[in-house]
């Protein structure tokens, strides 16, 4: 299925449905122990090297042994997770759980949602924060942001020890990172043997990315005052583009003499394609007019719109994407070149 949910898989959502209708929905925000019984992740993840009429196209009689590399096993399902090295540790879901708890504890987060995908292989839990207002409390303005914390784990080696933040605009479902010097990602340990003793190091990771929230409201709000013209708007767009996009190559006159086919038709087709999608985000940034105005947030938010639906997928392809993937990254640098383009 697109939204890679087997079987297999469940996930606890807190307050809705997700889009796919699976899961289970409760009314309050659960603790992480909680979320992980309800999630169906109470299970352990087994390591081996030997395999004894495993796999579909084994007999009962056939073995295979490795000193290399060695299987990671679902402990209820007896599904073969992944094949890995010999030094790959792997990260329990009660302990990640039990960071998720501390994490908890020690701020204001709470469960959102948990869950596993891909029969196991990644497990998560996404953690929530106060919502914050960009625009006024009530009225045509109202402009709610929501961060969030992702803590990620990967059983098949595909994943490390993942530990991001990101935000989502209510009005139009945009997601942002407010890590505002990174890409988001605040910690990633690969499954070596001394995974285990750099948690304590990736729970203050998470802690000082928890004191930045505070900045990232700042910026927010530094956005929104500030206001732009007409001709502003298109040149951050345009620079925007040809930042995270496609440069918009500007030619010399002898250069087109020297190559005047190949060289021009690049130029113009690049040129042709930024201004169509210039179309496209003034009608992101006129659709939002009477909510944030012409400023520098509503400019921001009509690109990283743009930005998130191009090339969209569906399902948890494109949540990947827009909160791990190139979206992400892309958006966070629009974020930052907002930022530099409204001054002080």
């Amino acid at each position: 299925m697109a939204h890679e949910i087997t079987s297999n898989d469940h996930l606890v959502l807190a307050g809705k449905a997700a889009w796919h209708g699976f899961g289970t929905v409760v009314e309050d925000a659960p603790t992480t122990y909680e979320a992980l019984k309800l999630a169906r992740m109470e299970w352990n993840v087994l390591e081996t090297n030997y395999l004894k009429g495993y796999a579909p196209t084994m007999t009962a009689d056939n073995e295979y042994r490795t000193d290399k590399w060695k299987f990671t096993v679902r402990e209820d399902t007896q599904e073969i997770l992944g094949c890995v090295t010999s030094g790959f540790q792997p990260v329990q879901n009660s302990e990640l759980a039990n960071f998720c708890s501390e994490l908890s504890m020690d701020s204001v987060v709470r469960v959102e949602s948990a869950g596993s995908l891909f029969g196991g292989r990644r497990v998560w839990f996404l953690l929530k924060a106060d919502t914050f207002n960009v625009g006024q409390t009530n009225g045509p303005t109202h402009d709610p942001i929501t961060p969030y914390i992702l803590v990620a784990n990967g059983h098949d080696g595909s994943l490390s020890f993942t530990g991001m933040t990101t935000s989502v605009r209510v009005v139009c479902n945009n997601t942002l990172s407010w890590a505002l010097r990174g890409k988001g990602k605040v910690f990633s340990y690969k499954h070596t043997a001394n995974i285990m003793s750099r948690i304590d190091e990736a729970r203050k990771s998470m802690h000082n990315a928890l004191k930045g929230l505070d900045n990232f409201k700042d910026a927010c709000h530094h956005l929104r005052r500030r206001t732009m013209t007409r001709a502003e708007v298109q040149a951050f767009f345009l620079d925007v583009y040809s930042h995270v996009v496609d440069p918009i190559v500007k030619t010399t006159r002898e250069e087109r003499m020297n190559n005047p086919f190949s060289r021009k038709e690049e130029t113009d087709r690049r040129y042709v394609n930024a201004m169509e999608n210039l179309e496209n985000i003034c009608r992101n940034f006129d659709d939002e007019y009477q909510v944030a105005g012409d400023t520098y947030w509503n400019a921001f938010n009509a690109t990283s719109r743009w930005l998130q639906d191009r090339n969209r997928k569906v399902g948890d392809h494109h949540t990947y994407n827009v909160v791990m993937g190139t979206a992400a990254e892309n958006t966070s640098k629009a974020f930052k070149m907002a930022l530099a383009a409204a001054g002080t």
